[in-house]
Order: C-alpha cells, then sequence, then structure tokens
C-alpha cells in the first residue's frame, strides 16, 4: 500500500488542514502499519503554467515538453494506491497552485472520447494508465463556520474529474481556529474525530457514519465563532488604518 499526502496549500507546513491530513494518515497506520507514506508539496515544485498546446497528445504522447518537475510528480501520483488531497478552501475551489498541478495532469488522459456513466458531465477522456487499484480522499478547511455547501464547486470539479462516488471527503469549517491556545483541548479532540476517520477509511472504504458526525460538530459555537472572527478582523482594520494615518502624516512632513 502505497500512500501520497499530497499537499496543496500555499502555507505548507503552517497548513491547518495539513494537521487533518496527518492525523487521518496517523490513523489509517494503525490499521495498515506496513504502508509506505509520502507527502508532496506543491509549493516545493517548480511548476509551469499548463499552455493547452495539447503537445503531450500530439507530437510526444504522455510527455509534457515542459522541463520541470511535473513528470516526476505524475509518476508519484500513478503508483499511489491512496491519493489524500490536502488544501484549504480558496474563494470556493481550490488554491491557484494545486489547480495548475491539477492542469498540468493532461499528459495522463488519451484524446479519446468516452461516454461517461455517472450522469455528470457531457463525456470524458481515457486514462492513459490503468488506476483501477488508486483510490482518492480530499480533506480541506475553510474559513466559515460550517463546511456545507461551501465546497459545491469543489465537489463538483472531483465529481468531474475522479467520477461521482469515487472519492472521500473530509471537510472542516473554522479552520482558522486551529492554532488559536485556548482552543487547543478542542482541537486536539477533533484531530482524534480525524484519526477515527483514517482507521474507519482503511477497515470499510468510507467514514463511518458516527465519525462522520463528530467531524460535522463545529469547534465552537456559531455565534462564539462569528464574534471572535469580527472582532479579529476590526482589530486588524484599526491596525492599518493607523499605519496609514502615520504614513501620510510623515508625507506631510517631507520624512
Amino acid at each position: 500500500m502505497k500512500i501520497l499526502l499530497i499537499n496543496g496549500s500555499p502555507k505548507g507546513e503552517k497548513s491547518n488542514s495539513l494537521r487533518l491530513s496527518r492525523a487521518f494518515v496517523e490513523g489509517l497506520r494503525e490499521v495498515w502499519p506496513d504502508a509506505e507514506t509520502e507527502e508532496l508539496v506543491i509549493n516545493d515544485l517548480h511548476v509551469e503554467k499548463c499552455i493547452g498546446c495539447l503537445n503531450c497528445w500530439k507530437r510526444t504522447p504522455g510527455r509534457c515538453f515542459q522541463n520541470d518537475d511535473m513528470a516526476a510528480a505524475i509518476d508519484k501520483t500513478r503508483e499511489a494506491d491512496l491519493l489524500i488531497w490536502s488544501f484549504p478552501l480558496y474563494y470556493y475551489s481550490l488554491p491557484g497552485s494545486l489547480k495548475i498541478f491539477y492542469d498540468r495532469q493532461v499528459p495522463t488522459m488519451k484524446p479519446v472520447m468516452m461516454e461517461r456513466t455517472d450522469g455528470k458531465g457531457n463525456g470524458k477522456h481515457a486514462s492513459r494508465y490503468d488506476l483501477s487499484h488508486q483510490r482518492n480522499v480530499l480533506i480541506s478547511t475553510c474559513g466559515f463556520c460550517y463546511y456545507k455547501g461551501n465546497y459545491d464547486a469543489v465537489k463538483a470539479q472531483f465529481d468531474l474529474i475522479l467520477g461521482v462516488g469515487n472519492y472521500e471527503t473530509l471537510f472542516c469549517g473554522q479552520g482558522e481556529m486551529f492554532p488559536v491556545p485556548f482552543l487547543k483541548d478542542r482541537v486536539e479532540e477533533y484531530l482524534g474525530h480525524c484519526r477515527e476517520a483514517g482507521r474507519d477509511y482503511a477497515s470499510c472504504g468510507c467514514i463511518l457514519p458516527a465519525t462522520r458526525a463528530k467531524l460535522d460538530e463545529t469547534i465552537m459555537p456559531k455565534d462564539k465563532f462569528e464574534e471572535m472572527a469580527d472582532s479579529y478582523y476590526a482589530h486588524c482594520a484599526a491596525k492599518a488604518a493607523a499605519r496609514e494615518k502615520a504614513a501620510a502624516e510623515a508625507a506631510a512632513r517631507g520624512e
């Protein structure tokens, strides 16, 4: 069993989503102690934007002409038995660097049109590789109180890419609360539920309803969360205004 954790957060090691993902992997490894685990940090890679030339279909089938880290990354993704896509929600979708990484997956597909059988979209391309052994899990935090209703664009994209019902999700609201010191015990409790989810997935191939119910509980009550968030950003706005005022006064003095 090869597990590849893809860290798609621009924050790297400071990613809140990564904390959830690593807890999930810890749970997996309790059931799969011999599993090989590797982390791929998107922001550490040199990955150019896809320019849509389709030379990877026409002139060099299966290979992009761009000389960067993408070919090696594709080898890692297609060899993995389980891909864990770890990322924060950015503007209701994927972070830009992760979107570019996914755009560059075109060489893994063939320019052969196929019908879909999951009722999603209109047609799809055939895979260049046999990925029947592979499973996918999406793990993500967002800054909203609740995750429900805020990941519709993400799920629509992965339904088209992976197929409806062909991946598991672990989405969490209030991700920005994870580093808050006075919430440490509650966050550790939540990470414990993520480990339980990992054990569920390794044993049953899904997150069980009882575990899902724990994961769906908010880190803190909605009213307290919104009060704290609004207060923090009001404080930031006040500090920014003070800096702008000081800069304007310095400019007026000719400093």
